[in-house]
């Protein structure tokens, strides 16, 4: 299919069909009327989908209805055809408007499965493998306690109806802060990804020319390390500052003069009040006298005149520590500390002189290109709106006890008011024991689900990276986490080529380890990708799923087509399809003189592989 044919269309409808987005306010009156036929303006129009799961067939029909600017949905399996999106329930966990991108994908899914504000990428896992099934069950048995206890007639109604009032009040203030918190965290991340390339773009833009860009990177690395060296110097700074001798000769003195102190009285004496209560307890004296119960009470009495162990320990480690600190002089720990405060100096000073230089240098190109102080412009807003940002998140975290339920932001205070207030109204409605096994029940469950999301997250990424480097042997490219997105591994992006690579090594595992044959529908399989890249994506395809679809241009044949068809044990139908023009004549006139051509008023569509082969114009922009 030449650009321009419809291939964006038809994956953004075939998209649309197994979705059911296309009701739920995202196409607009615009949207659907953008969608209507050039020629003869028709009043409506349609795309049909049919599936299989197991034995199960479904058809699901979009319906355009061009001059309202309106789209449904017919369903028809088991008895018959209803009225709007209502697939089978088995279908329903890969008939979402997300997954369905994953199976249906094109280049933007690839850049954007690199990029945390467009994908969700451990939510495409957690749905084919079925993990959100735990969470699922955990609502079920929430929304279970609660029937109980709406259910359950309370001795004192009135009593009753306030605790549960106030329950849901407080489980509607949770929702609330979440959400809240949520959107705040999301409006977060998409500021600092801007950010992000802001600072990249104003990095890039100072260091342009090698002379000017060499001295502004001598400056930063010069920067960093002396903004490390006074950070260090501080925190040992502050060290010593919190040890008394070292801030004034007085306190060294008055503790010298403890010291002195306790060896004029020698303490700690040399014999501890153990020995003698130990003594006591024999039936004979060290001096060799038998002890009687008279010089016994004697003996335990006068004990407690003497320290016992741990004192005379505490006393030693003192003394130890008074003569290793003051020393043999009193001055000498304020004079190295007045040292440490002047070198601290002298370190501010020259972090202070080289950034002065360095925002010389960056000031020179602001000043000289408007792009760039644009650009340091955008930074400091987006920094104050983030730090800005950041106080208000700050708020969901107070422990505060001290407001009331409506006034209260601190998330884990409404949560432990939930908890007692879910504790009381169990008590009132006799449900506590089952209460207690919910919680326990919960508990769980929430185990059970990060474990397995966890062990399953790493299994794919380990199994990812063995694909990518199989794709991209001599590429240090590595997935290190899977997330709301892929991380890469030291790295935000790579080429196209390796986003591409990322993508389908992603997907590959995704498909191979599921238990369900998916359909991969493709856009553009190969554009950015060289030729060896493309013959190994070519034999990786084959191995993902008994249905591949996909959607090329002529300029991606080479490489990636030949190895498909190596590749591949079953037959390939080949389909070329294009618009009527001047300039496709000579492929019209052979068209029709193939067997199973259609041909409609402005195009053709040609089941035949050598005409599919054949097939090159000198643009694709038809």
């Amino acid at each position: 299919m030449p650009n321009g044919t419809g291939k964006t269309t038809t994956i953004d409808l075939l998209r649309a069909t197994l979705s059911g987005s296309a009701t739920d306010g995202s196409w607009d009156r615009d949207m659907v009327r953008g969608l209507q036929k050039r020629e003869g303006r028709p009043s409506h129009g349609s795309f049909e989908v049919r599936l299989q799961l197991n034995e199960q067939l479904v058809t699901i029909i979009l319906n355009l209805d061009f001059e309202n600017g309106r789209a449904s949905y017919k369903t028809t399996h088991g008895k018959g055809q209803v009225d709007g999106f209502h697939p089978p329930r088995d279908f329903q966990r890969f008939l979402t408007e997300t997954f369905v991108k994953f199976f249906v994908f094109d280049g933007e899914l690839a850049k954007d499965l690199l990029n945390p504000q467009q994908v969700r990428a451990e939510t495409v896992v957690e749905n084919l493998f079925q993990i959100n099934s735990l969470p699922a069950i955990k609502r079920k048995v929430s929304e279970y306690w609660d029937r109980r206890t709406s259910k359950v007639t309370a001795t004192e109604e009135k009593g009753f109806s306030q605790r549960r009032n106030r329950l849901g009040r407080l489980r509607d203030r949770r929702t609330f802060l979440v959400s809240q918190r949520k959107q705040l965290k999301d409006e977060r991340d998409k500021l600092a990804a801007e950010l992000s390339d802001r600072v990249d773009l104003y990095d890039r833009a100072t260091k342009k020319g090698e002379a000017h860009g060499q001295q502004v990177a001598r400056l930063e690395s010069r920067c960093t390390h002396l903004s490390q060296k006074a950070r260090e110097e501080a925190t040992d700074l502050l060290e010593a500052m919190r040890n008394p001798h070292a801030l004034s000769p007085f306190f060294a003195q008055k503790l010298y003069d403890l010291k002195t102190g306790l060896d004029r009285v020698k303490l700690p004496e040399s014999a501890a009040r153990e020995f003698f209560e130990e003594l006591a307890a024999e039936p004979e004296c060290i001096c060799g006298r038998p002890i009687d119960d008279e010089v016994r009470s004697v003996i335990q009495q006068r004990a407690h005149q003497y320290l016992g162990s741990d004192d005379v320990s505490l006393l030693n480690s003192m003394k130890s520590s008074i003569h290793e600190a003051v020393g043999e002089s009193r001055t000498t720990p304020e004079e190295e500390l007045l040292e440490s405060i002047a070198a601290l100096e002298v370190s501010v000073g020259k972090e202070r002189d080289a950034q002065n230089e360095l925002d010389q240098l960056r000031l020179e190109v602001e000043q000289a290109d408007p792009a760039v102080k644009e650009a340091k412009e955008q930074i400091e807003r987006l920094r104050a709106r983030i730090s800005v940002i950041d106080q208000e998140l700050e708020k969901f975290k107070n422990k505060s006890e001290d407001e009331k339920d409506e006034r209260t932001f601190g998330i884990k205070v409404i949560e432990g008011r939930i908890s007692e207030a879910e504790l009381r109204l169990a008590e009132i409605t006799e449900t506590r024991d089952l209460r207690e096994k919910r919680d326990i029940l919960h508990g769980i469950i929430e185990g059970a689900y990060s474990k397995a999301r966890k062990g399953i997250l790493t299994e794919v990424r380990d199994d990812a990276n063995q694909r990518i480097h199989e794709l991209l042997p001599n590429n240090d490219i590595t997935i290190a986490e899977i997330d709301r997105c892929l991380k890469l591994k030291d790295q935000e992006a790579g080429s196209m080529g390796e986003t591409l690579s990322v993508a389908y090594a992603f997907l590959a595992t995704l498909f191979d380890r599921s238990e369900h044959q998916l359909p991969f529908v493709v856009d553009s399989p190969a554009g950015a990708i060289d030729l060896d890249v493309r013959r190994r994506i070519g034999e990786l395809i084959p191995t993902l799923t008994s249905q591949f679809i996909t959607f090329i241009i002529s300029t991606e044949r080479p490489g990636f087509v030949s190895s498909l068809k190596k590749s591949s044990s079953d037959e390939i139908q080949f389909l070329t399809i294009f618009r009527k023009g001047p300039r496709t004549k000579r492929y019209e006139d052979e068209a029709r003189k193939l067997d199973g051509t259609m041909e409609s008023s402005d195009g053709f569509v040609i089941a035949d592989e050598a005409f599919f082969d054949d097939f090159q114009m000198e643009s694709e922009e038809v």
